[in-house]
Protein backbone atom coordinates (compact mmCIF):
# COMPACT_ATOMS: atom_id res chain seq x y z
CA UNK A 1 0.00 0.00 0.00
CA UNK A 2 2.94 2.58 0.91
CA UNK A 3 4.53 1.63 -2.20
CA UNK A 4 1.88 2.34 -4.24
CA UNK A 5 1.15 6.07 -2.42
CA UNK A 6 4.22 6.62 -4.78
CA UNK A 7 1.69 7.08 -8.05
CA UNK A 8 -0.32 9.91 -6.20
CA UNK A 9 2.24 12.69 -7.35
CA UNK A 10 2.12 11.12 -10.97
CA UNK A 11 -1.71 10.93 -10.90
CA UNK A 12 -1.76 14.59 -9.23
CA UNK A 13 0.40 16.33 -12.29
CA UNK A 14 -1.95 14.19 -14.49
CA UNK A 15 -5.01 16.04 -12.96
CA UNK A 16 -3.40 18.96 -13.02
CA UNK A 17 -2.43 18.70 -16.62
CA UNK A 18 -6.51 18.18 -16.87
CA UNK A 19 -7.16 21.71 -15.01
CA UNK A 20 -4.87 23.62 -17.20
CA UNK A 21 -6.45 22.47 -20.58
CA UNK A 22 -9.55 23.52 -18.95
CA UNK A 23 -8.04 27.05 -18.01
CA UNK A 24 -7.23 26.85 -21.80
CA UNK A 25 -11.06 26.34 -22.54
CA UNK A 26 -12.33 28.33 -20.17
CA UNK A 27 -10.18 31.22 -21.20
CA UNK A 28 -11.31 30.46 -25.28
CA UNK A 29 -15.11 30.17 -24.52
CA UNK A 30 -15.41 33.28 -21.90
CA UNK A 31 -14.50 37.04 -23.27
CA UNK A 32 -11.92 38.88 -21.23
CA UNK A 33 -14.31 40.62 -18.97
CA UNK A 34 -16.08 37.52 -17.92
CA UNK A 35 -12.83 35.92 -17.19
CA UNK A 36 -12.30 38.74 -15.09
CA UNK A 37 -15.35 38.60 -13.33
CA UNK A 38 -14.85 34.52 -12.78
CA UNK A 39 -11.38 35.32 -11.75
CA UNK A 40 -12.96 37.61 -8.43
CA UNK A 41 -15.61 34.93 -7.63
CA UNK A 42 -13.10 32.17 -7.51
CA UNK A 43 -11.12 34.49 -5.23
CA UNK A 44 -13.72 35.19 -2.84
CA UNK A 45 -15.48 32.30 -3.04
CA UNK A 46 -11.92 30.37 -2.50
CA UNK A 47 -10.88 32.06 0.66
CA UNK A 48 -14.97 31.83 1.82
CA UNK A 49 -14.68 28.10 1.48
CA UNK A 50 -12.22 28.19 4.33
CA UNK A 51 -15.11 29.03 6.49
CA UNK A 52 -17.06 26.67 4.85
CA UNK A 53 -14.55 23.93 5.93
CA UNK A 54 -13.71 25.27 9.15
CA UNK A 55 -10.53 23.75 9.23
CA UNK A 56 -11.87 20.28 9.34
CA UNK A 57 -10.73 18.65 5.77
CA UNK A 58 -7.14 19.74 7.37
CA UNK A 59 -8.33 17.90 10.73
CA UNK A 60 -9.56 15.06 9.16
CA UNK A 61 -6.41 14.52 6.87
CA UNK A 62 -4.09 14.85 10.21
CA UNK A 63 -6.75 12.43 12.11
CA UNK A 64 -6.57 9.82 9.34
CA UNK A 65 -2.62 10.02 9.01
CA UNK A 66 -2.77 9.05 13.17
CA UNK A 67 -5.58 6.38 12.13
CA UNK A 68 -8.27 8.31 13.93
CA UNK A 69 -10.95 7.38 12.35
CA UNK A 70 -13.70 8.37 15.53
CA UNK A 71 -15.68 11.23 14.75
CA UNK A 72 -15.03 11.87 11.57
CA UNK A 73 -19.01 11.26 10.55
CA UNK A 74 -19.63 14.37 13.09
CA UNK A 75 -17.14 16.35 11.58
CA UNK A 76 -18.38 15.54 8.37
CA UNK A 77 -22.14 16.59 9.26
CA UNK A 78 -20.74 19.98 10.69
CA UNK A 79 -18.98 20.31 7.79
CA UNK A 80 -22.21 20.43 5.29
CA UNK A 81 -24.47 22.88 7.83
CA UNK A 82 -21.71 25.42 8.04
CA UNK A 83 -21.20 25.61 4.40
CA UNK A 84 -24.96 26.09 3.97
CA UNK A 85 -24.30 29.25 6.28
CA UNK A 86 -21.47 30.29 4.67
CA UNK A 87 -22.83 29.88 1.15
CA UNK A 88 -25.53 32.54 2.33
CA UNK A 89 -23.27 34.99 3.42
CA UNK A 90 -21.18 34.87 0.48
CA UNK A 91 -24.85 35.20 -1.74
CA UNK A 92 -25.35 38.56 0.62
CA UNK A 93 -22.23 39.47 -0.36
CA UNK A 94 -22.29 39.88 -3.52
CA UNK A 95 -26.03 41.52 -3.47
CA UNK A 96 -24.05 43.88 -1.39
CA UNK A 97 -21.27 44.49 -3.80
CA UNK A 98 -22.35 43.31 -7.15
CA UNK A 99 -25.66 41.97 -8.08
CA UNK A 100 -25.06 41.75 -11.17
CA UNK A 101 -22.86 38.53 -10.07
CA UNK A 102 -24.77 37.29 -7.89
CA UNK A 103 -26.39 33.94 -9.40
CA UNK A 104 -22.67 32.80 -10.43
CA UNK A 105 -21.54 33.20 -7.09
CA UNK A 106 -23.83 31.11 -5.37
CA UNK A 107 -23.67 28.50 -8.21
CA UNK A 108 -20.10 28.72 -7.40
CA UNK A 109 -20.12 28.48 -3.99
CA UNK A 110 -22.35 25.16 -4.53
CA UNK A 111 -19.58 23.67 -6.26
CA UNK A 112 -16.66 24.95 -4.11
CA UNK A 113 -19.36 22.79 -1.54
CA UNK A 114 -18.56 19.55 -3.55
CA UNK A 115 -15.53 20.03 -4.94
CA UNK A 116 -13.78 20.49 -0.72
CA UNK A 117 -16.06 17.60 -0.29
CA UNK A 118 -14.48 15.22 -2.72
CA UNK A 119 -10.77 16.40 -1.55
CA UNK A 120 -12.15 15.40 1.96
CA UNK A 121 -13.00 12.36 0.55
CA UNK A 122 -8.93 12.57 -1.01
CA UNK A 123 -7.22 13.00 2.26
CA UNK A 124 -8.78 11.14 4.61
CA UNK A 125 -8.49 8.36 1.90
CA UNK A 126 -4.75 9.20 1.51
CA UNK A 127 -4.17 9.27 4.92
CA UNK A 128 -5.86 5.98 5.54
CA UNK A 129 -3.20 4.59 2.57
CA UNK A 130 -6.82 3.96 0.44
CA UNK A 131 -4.72 4.60 -2.94
CA UNK A 132 -7.59 3.44 -5.33
CA UNK A 133 -10.35 5.92 -3.65
CA UNK A 134 -7.36 9.01 -3.53
CA UNK A 135 -6.73 8.08 -6.94
CA UNK A 136 -10.02 8.31 -8.26
CA UNK A 137 -11.01 11.42 -6.24
CA UNK A 138 -7.89 13.03 -7.92
CA UNK A 139 -8.85 12.78 -11.13
CA UNK A 140 -12.77 12.34 -11.39
CA UNK A 141 -13.66 15.82 -11.62
CA UNK A 142 -11.32 17.53 -13.75
CA UNK A 143 -12.18 14.86 -16.03
CA UNK A 144 -15.73 15.39 -16.00
CA UNK A 145 -15.20 19.36 -16.27
CA UNK A 146 -13.14 18.64 -19.40
CA UNK A 147 -15.81 16.59 -21.24
CA UNK A 148 -18.27 19.27 -20.50
CA UNK A 149 -16.24 22.19 -21.65
CA UNK A 150 -15.01 20.71 -24.59
CA UNK A 151 -18.69 20.24 -25.75
CA UNK A 152 -18.90 23.70 -24.82
CA UNK A 153 -16.08 24.81 -26.40
CA UNK A 154 -17.66 23.32 -29.85
CA UNK A 155 -21.36 24.39 -29.81
CA UNK A 156 -20.30 28.15 -28.78
CA UNK A 157 -20.68 28.79 -31.90
CA UNK A 158 -23.82 27.92 -32.26
CA UNK A 159 -25.38 28.77 -28.58
CA UNK A 160 -24.05 32.18 -26.35
CA UNK A 161 -22.62 30.74 -23.13
CA UNK A 162 -22.88 33.33 -20.24
CA UNK A 163 -20.84 33.29 -17.57
CA UNK A 164 -23.79 31.12 -15.44
CA UNK A 165 -23.89 28.70 -17.97
CA UNK A 166 -20.60 27.84 -17.80
CA UNK A 167 -20.85 27.57 -13.51
CA UNK A 168 -23.97 25.64 -13.79
CA UNK A 169 -22.06 22.81 -15.73
CA UNK A 170 -19.44 23.17 -13.19
CA UNK A 171 -21.96 22.58 -10.68
CA UNK A 172 -23.02 19.59 -12.34
CA UNK A 173 -19.46 17.78 -12.73
CA UNK A 174 -18.51 18.69 -9.03
CA UNK A 175 -21.48 16.79 -7.49
CA UNK A 176 -21.31 13.73 -10.13
CA UNK A 177 -17.50 13.35 -9.07
CA UNK A 178 -18.53 14.17 -5.64
CA UNK A 179 -21.39 10.78 -6.09
CA UNK A 180 -18.54 8.81 -7.85
CA UNK A 181 -15.98 9.68 -5.45
CA UNK A 182 -18.28 8.67 -2.17
CA UNK A 183 -19.41 5.65 -3.90
CA UNK A 184 -15.65 4.32 -4.07
CA UNK A 185 -14.90 5.21 -0.24
CA UNK A 186 -18.15 3.86 0.86
CA UNK A 187 -16.38 0.25 0.32
CA UNK A 188 -13.59 0.64 2.43
CA UNK A 189 -15.23 3.86 5.20
CA UNK A 190 -18.53 4.12 5.72
CA UNK A 191 -18.68 8.27 5.41
CA UNK A 192 -22.48 9.41 5.98
CA UNK A 193 -24.13 12.30 7.55
CA UNK A 194 -26.09 12.20 10.91
CA UNK A 195 -27.98 13.82 13.52
CA UNK A 196 -30.85 14.20 15.81
CA UNK A 197 -32.48 17.01 15.89
CA UNK A 198 -31.03 20.77 14.80
CA UNK A 199 -30.40 21.20 18.23
CA UNK A 200 -27.81 18.71 18.21
CA UNK A 201 -26.47 19.79 14.49
CA UNK A 202 -25.60 23.44 16.28
CA UNK A 203 -23.98 21.32 19.09
CA UNK A 204 -21.71 19.23 16.51
CA UNK A 205 -20.90 22.49 14.96
CA UNK A 206 -19.54 24.26 17.86
CA UNK A 207 -17.75 20.71 18.97
CA UNK A 208 -16.49 20.60 15.23
CA UNK A 209 -14.94 24.17 15.54
CA UNK A 210 -13.58 23.90 18.59
CA UNK A 211 -11.63 20.86 17.48
CA UNK A 212 -10.53 22.62 14.44
CA UNK A 213 -10.13 26.22 14.93
CA UNK A 214 -7.20 26.75 14.67
CA UNK A 215 -6.80 24.84 11.23
CA UNK A 216 -9.81 26.87 10.12
CA UNK A 217 -7.55 29.98 11.27
CA UNK A 218 -4.37 29.25 9.65
CA UNK A 219 -5.75 28.27 6.43
CA UNK A 220 -7.79 31.33 6.25
CA UNK A 221 -4.80 33.32 6.02
CA UNK A 222 -3.14 30.39 3.78
CA UNK A 223 -5.40 30.79 1.21
CA UNK A 224 -5.52 34.40 1.49
CA UNK A 225 -1.96 34.71 0.84
CA UNK A 226 -3.12 33.11 -2.00
CA UNK A 227 -5.78 35.34 -3.21
CA UNK A 228 -5.67 38.78 -2.00
CA UNK A 229 -3.72 40.00 -5.32
CA UNK A 230 -6.94 38.91 -7.31
CA UNK A 231 -9.45 40.61 -4.73
CA UNK A 232 -7.16 43.95 -4.57
CA UNK A 233 -6.71 43.76 -8.42
CA UNK A 234 -10.19 43.75 -8.59
CA UNK A 235 -11.00 46.91 -6.66
CA UNK A 236 -7.49 49.26 -7.79
CA UNK A 237 -7.18 48.13 -11.53
CA UNK A 238 -8.90 46.78 -14.67
CA UNK A 239 -10.52 43.63 -15.85
CA UNK A 240 -7.93 42.84 -18.45
CA UNK A 241 -5.13 43.06 -15.33
CA UNK A 242 -7.41 40.88 -13.47
CA UNK A 243 -7.90 38.46 -16.34
CA UNK A 244 -3.71 38.52 -17.13
CA UNK A 245 -2.97 38.43 -13.28
CA UNK A 246 -5.43 35.19 -12.73
CA UNK A 247 -4.20 33.28 -16.05
CA UNK A 248 -0.88 33.12 -15.05
CA UNK A 249 -1.44 32.66 -11.36
CA UNK A 250 -3.86 29.46 -12.65
CA UNK A 251 -0.95 27.98 -14.03
CA UNK A 252 1.70 28.60 -10.57
CA UNK A 253 -0.99 26.87 -8.82
CA UNK A 254 -1.32 23.72 -11.39
CA UNK A 255 2.81 23.54 -10.87
CA UNK A 256 2.25 24.05 -6.99
CA UNK A 257 -0.63 21.66 -6.47
CA UNK A 258 1.54 19.23 -8.05
CA UNK A 259 4.06 19.01 -5.28
CA UNK A 260 1.55 19.98 -2.46
CA UNK A 261 0.57 16.25 -3.56
CA UNK A 262 3.77 15.24 -3.12
CA UNK A 263 4.35 16.55 0.56
CA UNK A 264 0.93 15.21 1.63
CA UNK A 265 1.48 11.91 -0.25
CA UNK A 266 5.05 11.20 1.13
CA UNK A 267 4.95 13.15 4.32
CA UNK A 268 5.86 10.50 6.78
CA UNK A 269 8.41 9.54 4.41
CA UNK A 270 9.61 12.87 4.13
CA UNK A 271 9.35 13.65 8.34
CA UNK A 272 11.38 10.61 9.15
CA UNK A 273 13.98 11.74 6.36
CA UNK A 274 14.01 15.45 6.31
CA UNK A 275 17.09 15.58 4.22
CA UNK A 276 14.83 14.58 0.97
CA UNK A 277 13.15 18.09 0.99
CA UNK A 278 16.59 19.41 0.44
CA UNK A 279 17.74 16.35 -2.26
CA UNK A 280 15.14 15.85 -3.70
CA UNK A 281 11.78 18.44 -3.61
CA UNK A 282 14.19 21.98 -3.55
CA UNK A 283 16.16 20.37 -7.04
CA UNK A 284 12.58 19.51 -8.42
CA UNK A 285 11.57 23.20 -7.63
CA UNK A 286 14.38 24.65 -9.11
CA UNK A 287 13.86 22.46 -12.44
CA UNK A 288 10.13 23.38 -12.36
CA UNK A 289 11.33 27.27 -12.43
CA UNK A 290 14.12 27.00 -15.46
CA UNK A 291 11.19 24.97 -17.17
CA UNK A 292 8.39 27.28 -16.62
CA UNK A 293 10.71 30.39 -17.55
CA UNK A 294 11.15 28.60 -21.05
CA UNK A 295 8.00 27.66 -22.36
CA UNK A 296 6.27 30.75 -21.13
CA UNK A 297 6.67 32.64 -23.72
CA UNK A 298 5.32 29.95 -26.18
CA UNK A 299 2.17 29.30 -23.86
CA UNK A 300 0.65 32.02 -23.77
CA UNK A 301 1.61 32.63 -27.30
CA UNK A 302 0.24 29.89 -28.73
CA UNK A 303 -2.31 28.73 -26.25
CA UNK A 304 -4.21 31.78 -24.67
CA UNK A 305 -5.63 34.41 -26.55
CA UNK A 306 -3.81 37.68 -27.76
CA UNK A 307 -5.59 39.78 -24.84
CA UNK A 308 -3.02 37.57 -22.35
CA UNK A 309 -0.09 37.93 -23.42
CA UNK A 310 1.83 39.61 -20.94
CA UNK A 311 1.04 36.74 -18.54
CA UNK A 312 4.08 35.17 -19.21
CA UNK A 313 5.96 38.09 -17.70
CA UNK A 314 3.73 37.57 -14.45
CA UNK A 315 4.21 33.73 -14.45
CA UNK A 316 8.16 34.00 -14.96
CA UNK A 317 7.90 36.19 -11.63
CA UNK A 318 4.91 34.26 -9.96
CA UNK A 319 6.77 30.95 -10.44
CA UNK A 320 9.71 32.31 -8.00
CA UNK A 321 7.43 31.96 -5.11
CA UNK A 322 7.04 28.21 -5.59
CA UNK A 323 10.00 27.06 -4.22
CA UNK A 324 9.63 29.06 -0.70
CA UNK A 325 5.96 28.40 -0.62
CA UNK A 326 6.49 24.42 -1.00
CA UNK A 327 9.38 24.42 1.40
CA UNK A 328 6.54 26.71 3.81
CA UNK A 329 3.21 23.65 3.10
CA UNK A 330 5.95 21.02 3.90
CA UNK A 331 6.60 23.10 7.55
CA UNK A 332 2.92 23.48 7.84
CA UNK A 333 2.14 19.90 7.59
CA UNK A 334 5.01 19.42 9.97
CA UNK A 335 3.52 21.68 12.31
CA UNK A 336 0.27 20.38 12.03
CA UNK A 337 1.19 16.98 12.53
CA UNK A 338 2.83 17.87 15.39
CA UNK A 339 -0.49 19.51 17.21
CA UNK A 340 1.92 22.91 16.50
CA UNK A 341 -1.44 24.57 14.35
CA UNK A 342 -1.30 27.61 16.19
CA UNK A 343 2.02 28.56 15.44
CA UNK A 344 1.07 27.88 11.89
CA UNK A 345 -1.57 30.77 12.03
CA UNK A 346 0.68 33.02 14.11
CA UNK A 347 3.32 32.91 11.26
CA UNK A 348 1.09 33.02 8.80
CA UNK A 349 -1.57 35.74 10.15
CA UNK A 350 1.89 38.00 10.68
CA UNK A 351 2.55 37.75 6.93
CA UNK A 352 -0.49 37.98 6.03
CA UNK A 353 -1.26 41.76 7.91
CA UNK A 354 2.03 42.78 6.58
CA UNK A 355 1.34 42.07 3.10
CA UNK A 356 -2.09 43.31 2.84
CA UNK A 357 -1.19 46.64 4.79
CA UNK A 358 1.22 46.94 2.07
CA UNK A 359 -0.77 46.96 -0.60
CA UNK A 360 -3.68 49.05 1.15
CA UNK A 361 -0.87 51.63 1.50
CA UNK A 362 0.57 51.59 -1.88
CA UNK A 363 -2.87 50.86 -3.74
CA UNK A 364 -1.18 49.46 -6.54
CA UNK A 365 -2.87 49.11 -10.17
CA UNK A 366 -0.20 47.27 -12.10
CA UNK A 367 0.16 43.56 -12.27
CA UNK A 368 3.84 42.97 -11.95
CA UNK A 369 4.02 44.55 -8.50
CA UNK A 370 1.29 41.82 -6.90
CA UNK A 371 3.68 39.55 -8.83
CA UNK A 372 6.47 40.62 -7.05
CA UNK A 373 4.78 41.07 -3.87
CA UNK A 374 3.28 37.36 -3.77
CA UNK A 375 7.16 36.14 -4.20
CA UNK A 376 8.48 38.06 -1.54
CA UNK A 377 5.57 37.39 1.03
CA UNK A 378 6.19 33.69 0.31
CA UNK A 379 9.80 34.11 0.56
CA UNK A 380 10.00 35.78 4.04
CA UNK A 381 7.62 33.04 5.39
CA UNK A 382 10.05 30.57 4.70
CA UNK A 383 12.81 33.24 5.84
CA UNK A 384 10.49 33.12 9.72
CA UNK A 385 9.76 29.65 9.37
CA UNK A 386 13.66 28.61 9.51
CA UNK A 387 14.22 31.01 12.14
CA UNK A 388 11.68 29.44 14.03
CA UNK A 389 12.96 25.80 13.42
CA UNK A 390 16.33 27.20 14.62
CA UNK A 391 15.12 28.42 17.80
CA UNK A 392 13.47 24.70 18.59
CA UNK A 393 16.70 23.16 17.81
CA UNK A 394 18.38 25.70 20.20
CA UNK A 395 15.77 25.41 23.12
CA UNK A 396 14.80 21.78 22.76
CA UNK A 397 11.25 22.28 22.05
Amino acid sequence: MKNKSLIIPFIELLSKVISFLNILLLVRILPVQDYADYSYIVAIVMWSSVLMDGGINSLIYNKSLQQETIGINVLYTSRLFLSLLVIVLIALFFINKNPFLVISAIIFSFTIYFSSTSALVKMLSRGLGFVKVDTISIVSEPIIRFIFLIIIYFTSRYISYNLWHVLLIYLFAGLLAFVINKHYLSIVFSLKLGFDSFKSIYKNILTSLNQSKYYLLYYLMLVGLGRVEVILLEHYSDKLQLAVFASALNIYQVAQLFFISIITSQFIKLYNNKSLVVKIIVPLLIIAILVTNVLSPYIFEHLFPVEYINGQFVLNILIIAILPAIVNFYYITKNNYQNKVVINFILLFFIFLIKVTLYLIMKPSDVLTYSYGYVIAEAFLLIIFIIARFYEIITNK
